[in-house]
């Protein structure tokens, strides 16, 4: 038995919380899977994982066990790092997932000179809105928007913005802009449809209150090129980060409306599993990327972020 290989699997097994789904993170059959974690117990003389036909629970010598594994195969990769080429040029690939707009305006455009420090490295991006699960869809780290509940993730911190509201030149001209809240009941809005394909309300802070407002649309949309383009068009009111909108105010496709109505400030974070064994490529990557965006001024500027949700 390779019990490096073990360890390797077994640390999956508990971190994906199942058999499948860490066999579908390792490439490798579910039964393969199975099988090593059964010779390691043999090996080891305990039971690390209780199995029943519709989940799994690690032991108390499994949970031991699993603690040690993650420092072990940081030690050793740390001691690969150090005396390998992988020192000065990383190798591996890195998934991560974040919003398809984040990765087309900012991310996609700065890998090139991420590849040129690091040209071992290869990176899978999953783009999408949606929350995922980062363990059990394999990925390395997630972007994501708003406070992180899950305490199994680590949270790395790397920006914030402003919710704004925005309008075409050709919308006002046609429905003349909204100045209070209270006008916003004679105008309409692009909807966004949310994962649990409900439109989105806007919310706004008056007077220390939130005021939560659903507004009327003609066109819904789940994806944010498609919601911006349908507020470039005129088709309704739009809401969205300062950080993505701003260059539409500055080319004059949009213009910010009901400044005097803010939305409470977003943290922007980089999410990964705690406790899990991270390769120095995933290292590299997610500090790299948080550089990345923390260098942007439109994500710093925020005074409002201090205790933003």
């Amino acid at each position: 038995m390779d019990r490096f290989l073990a360890m390797k699997v077994f640390a999956r097994v508990v971190e994906a919380g199942s058999f499948s789904r860490a066999a579908d993170a390792l490439r490798l059959p579910p039964a393969s899977v199975s099988r090593t974690v059964q010779a390691l117990e043999a090996h080891l003389g305990a039971r690390l994982i209780n199995r029943t036909t519709r989940s799994i629970s690690i032991t108390e010598d499994g949970d031991t066990y699993y603690e040690r594994c993650v420092r072990v195969l940081g030690e050793v990769d740390d001691m690969e790092s150090a005396l390998s080429k992988s020192k000065t040029t990383p190798r591996g690939k890195v998934r991560v997932s974040l919003p398809s707009l984040m990765a087309k305006s900012t991310l996609i455009p700065a890998l090139p000179e991420f590849f040129a420090a690091y040209p071992d490295i290869n990176v899978e991006l999953n783009l999408t809105d949606r929350q995922v699960d980062l363990v059990e869809e394999g990925l390395d780290c997630v972007v994501r928007v708003g406070a992180v509940v899950d305490e199994t993730l680590v949270a790395k911190r790397i920006g914030c913005y402003s919710q704004i509201t925005c309008a075409s030149p050709g919308y006002i001209e046609k429905y003349g802009e909204p100045k209070t809240l209270d006008d916003l009941e004679q105008h309409i809005a692009v909807g966004y449809v949310l994962n649990n394909m409900r439109v989105r309300n806007w919310e706004f802070v008056t007077d220390g209150e939130t005021r939560v407002i659903a507004m009327r649309n003609l066109v819904a949309v789940n994806d944010a090129d498609s919601y911006f383009a349908s507020g470039i068009a005129g088709m309704g009111l739009i809401q969205g980060s300062s950080y993505s909108l701003q260059p539409y105010i500055d080319s004059g496709a949009l213009r910010e409306v009901l400044q005097a109505y803010p939305s409470y400030p977003r943290v922007l974070s980089i999410l990964y599993a705690a406790n899990r064994h991270q390769p120095r490529r995933v290292r590299v990557f997610i500090d790299w990327l948080a550089a990345l965006y923390g260098n942007l001024p439109l994500l710093q500027a925020d005074k409002a972020c201090t205790g933003s949700r």
